[in-house]
């Protein structure tokens, strides 16, 4: 004897399969992972070439003047600092090891990934740099006035 789909399903022979007709069971589960650091290094290295060019100019100067024989001292200046000492104060708040420990855990929980890419490389020439130093030579004379 074949099974007819009436005999097949009767809707007295399986109530519960009735009253869920339309309704869903969902169960999810979620996990988020933490952030971490995905870093790409490129890396480009460029060489500048310049050249610099450093005159030197020597030049002479002569001055005279009249010195008076009078002796006169000047002493240096004084100074008093008056300075309280540093007072040190500490305040902890909460409990430091425990702080330190979630803190640790915390961090371990991270881990990041480091890549390089290939080095670029590129050249360059700089135009001349000249630079002039003239240097000043004075001659002074004295005479003394008595």
């Amino acid at each position: 004897m074949a099974l007819t789909p009436s005999l097949w399903w009767n809707s007295t022979d399986f109530p519960s399969l009735r009253s869920k007709a339309g309704h869903h069971d969902t169960t999810v589960h979620e996990k988020v992972a933490p952030a971490v650091v995905n870093e790409t290094i490129l890396k480009h290295k460029h060489e500048e070439a310049q050249t610099a060019i450093d005159r030197e100019v020597h030049q002479d100067h002569y001055h005279t003047s009249v010195q008076p024989v009078k002796d006169r001292e000047v002493l240096p200046e004084k100074h008093q600092h008056n300075i309280i000492p540093v007072e040190h104060r500490e305040h902890q708040h909460g409990n430091p090891e425990a702080i330190k420990a979630r803190l640790e855990q915390e961090r371990l929980q991270f881990q990041n990934t480091h890549s390089e890419g290939r080095v670029e490389e590129s050249h360059s020439v700089a135009p001349v740099i000249a630079g002039e130093h003239v240097h000043h030579h004075v001659h002074e004379v004295r005479l003394i006035d008595i």
